[in-house]
């Protein structure tokens, strides 16, 4: 029965994206605000920040949670994070794998 359930199959999955993402967003301010320039610059940058790492949780974790078999890990975290700052390129290899096949 826990088997059905979809919350225990995207469990670690899940947790990975969720907690990629808060450090993500952690990273988005102090890069922000070491921005020099007036406040407005500085949160409008970190809104921006928040926003890509926002959209690429999501299609990061679209893309990737079906292949996502692993327990949760430090590492496996970290490489969430990474994911979610660069999921242009991702989509970039999706389409061109399903372009070509």
């Amino acid at each position: 029965m826990a088997e059905d359930d979809p919350l225990t199959r995207l469990g670690a999955p899940l947790a990975a994206v969720i907690i990629a993402f808060v450090l993500s967003v952690l990273v988005a301010a102090m890069v922000a605000g070491q921005i020099e320039g007036a406040y407005e610059k500085r949160a409008l940058v970190y809104a921006g920040f928040v926003l890509w790492v926002l959209l690429g949780a999501a299609v990061v974790f679209v893309i990737a949670h079906r292949g996502e078999a692993g327990r949760l890990s430090v590492s496996r975290v970290f490489l969430w994070a990474a994911s979610i700052w660069l999921w242009p390129l991702f989509l970039l290899l999706r389409r061109g794998r399903n372009n070509g096949a």
